[in-house]
């Protein structure tokens, strides 16, 4: 590949990452004041029925992330191979996979789920009637989010990220809506809030199918009966399962698991923290988002060098990205959540702090996960992996029945990711030859470490010498944004990155001096 085809790349893979920060900047803004009207309109317990029964049908919706990664993974593969009938067949194939699993999840959700619900969950007695609404109506919007997989997919394939900015904004704009009309509802808030997704999920359907069938020609239904790719799509499918289970188990079973131990009161806390958790997901994913089909179609194309080029990159930009957001925010939570919710508990505010400790480890996971699944080695990765981030479950519930407070969930979280994160590089070094250990440590790891450190120093420092909150959090916010750009750039990025970025700037604005 020429110097003139990398640079192309590398400049649809940073404007795809423009766009979809553009995006996350909105939705993450309109989100965290949703949550706010959210919390006001249903009051704490309110708020913190609704965390736990949406939370246990988040169990069964990790089958969404799951079919989205695996018919993506198929899309980007086939789309490096240019055969554009078996993408055709692919969204056949992942319509009628998708219709079967929505059946299950439906009966499972509807007989073994309202047992728990009913007879598991600590619910007031006179609110029982509205959880069960809003079991109800989020069963419904989970199946109806089930149907748009195939559609979504296709996007994230093709790397069309304006077309998913404009609809995952007006989705957005529509949860904002359903959330600021709770004060005007005519009947129980709680279904009302829940009745509004289930409308919201409806529309975004729509729009999806609607674009799929007019903007990619692989989006039309036929009948297909290829037993292989059926086989192809569910063993990865289910092995990809396996690893999201983990991950889902992690934050949702735990929210089950502080509900039944602790009451409502401490789950609404740990609601907050998981609204933190999606902001900072949604940041992680949109960098993920730019990187996986280019990393996807490297694999399938046998072009190893600019794979390994896109997992280093990645790897820096993720991380360092995150940390120059979760710093200032970490330091200074007491202050933000003071805005955004007048008064929280001392349990939000150490919740919030320790999951986005925990949402860091968990990014490092991507880049990883990809090239592994690019390769095809699902089965071999997932499960050794998996099967460690499994104990995280039973580990947080011995602690909560020998008496450790709410907070070691996080604990827990944290320690069994790491472990998990070791045996992940022992995967990708076995299965991906290019793959160095030592490079990865010396290049990433250990700078990475040392520039953490350094700019948590940095961070106690201005907030101990300042007292103004808004003014503290601005200087700790800055300041920690100018030590990450410079330190990373000086020990944090290697000679061949440093002159990739520096001929990237200098290709950019001659073009831009060009244009005009």
């Amino acid at each position: 590949m020429t110097s003139q085809e990398t640079y192309n790349k590398s400049r649809r893979i940073a404007s795809n990452t423009v766009v979809l920060f553009v995006r996350m900047f909105i939705l993450t803004v309109i989100n965290l004041y949703a949550v706010k009207l959210v919390l006001k309109g249903l009051g704490e317990n309110g708020y913190g029925i609704f965390t736990t029964v949406a939370s246990f049908v988040a169990i069964t919706s990790l089958l969404n992330v799951v079919l989205a990664l695996s018919i993506q993974r198929f899309y980007s593969f086939y789309l490096g191979k240019q055969d554009y009938k078996q993408l055709n067949d692919i969204f056949s194939a992942s319509l009628n996979i998708v219709f079967i699993l929505a059946l299950c999840a439906i009966i499972v959700l509807e007989t073994g789920g309202l047992w728990f619900v009913h007879t598991q969950l600590t619910i007031p007695a006179e609110q029982m009637d509205a959880t069960l609404g809003v079991y109800q109506f989020s069963i419904f919007t989970l199946v109806v989010s089930m149907l748009q997989i195939p559609y979504t997919a296709a996007v994230f394939a093709h790397e069309d990220m304006t077309t998913y900015t404009w609809v995952s904004t007006i989705e957005c704009l529509l949860k904002f809506a359903a959330a600021w009309s709770i004060s005007y509802a005519f009947f129980n808030s709680l279904v009302f809030y829940t009745a509004g997704l289930f409308i919201t999920a409806i529309i975004i359907l729509g729009l999806y199918i609607i674009i799929g069938r007019y903007k990619y020609e692989e989006c039309h239904y036929h009948k297909t009966t290829n037993r292989k790719l059926y086989k192809e799509l569910l063993s990865f499918s289910g092995w990809t399962l396996f690893g999201s289970a983990a991950n889902t188990g992690m934050i949702q079973g735990n929210i089950i698991l502080i509900n039944v131990f602790f009451g409502p009161l401490v789950s609404a806390a740990f609601g907050i923290a998981q609204q933190i958790n999606n902001a900072f997901n949604t940041l992680c994913n949109t960098m993920v988002l730019a990187f996986r089909p280019p990393m996807i179609k490297a694999y399938a194309e046998g072009r190893y060098d600019y794979l390994d080029k896109l997992f280093s990159v990645s790897n820096k930009f993720i991380y360092y990205l995150l940390l120059m957001v979760a710093v200032p925010i970490i330091v200074e939570m007491n202050t933000i959540l003071d805005f955004w919710l007048d008064s929280p508990s001392a349990e939000m505010v150490l919740f919030s702090r320790l999951i986005i400790v925990y949402v860091i480890c968990m990014a490092m996971n991507s880049p990883i996960t990809i090239i592994m699944q690019a390769s095809g080695y699902i089965k071999e990765y997932h499960l050794p992996v998996e099967s460690t981030a499994l104990t995280c479950l039973p580990i947080t519930w011995i602690l909560f029945k020998i008496g450790f407070p709410a907070y070691y969930v996080f604990v827990s979280m944290i320690c069994i990711c790491c472990i998990a994160h070791i045996v992940r590089l022992w995967c990708l070094k076995r299965y991906y030859s290019h793959f160095s250990v030592r490079q990865y440590f010396g290049s990433f790891a250990i700078p990475a470490l040392l520039i953490t450190l350094l700019c948590f120093v940095n961070a106690f420092f201005v907030n101990r010498d300042i007292e103004a909150p808004f003014l503290r959090f601005l200087s700790v916010t800055v300041s920690t944004s100018v030590l990450i750009a410079t330190i990373t750039y000086l020990i944090g990025l290697n000679k061949q990155e440093k002159l990739l970025l520096k001929d990237f700037v200098k290709k950019f604005f001659i073009n831009k001096v060009c244009r005009k």
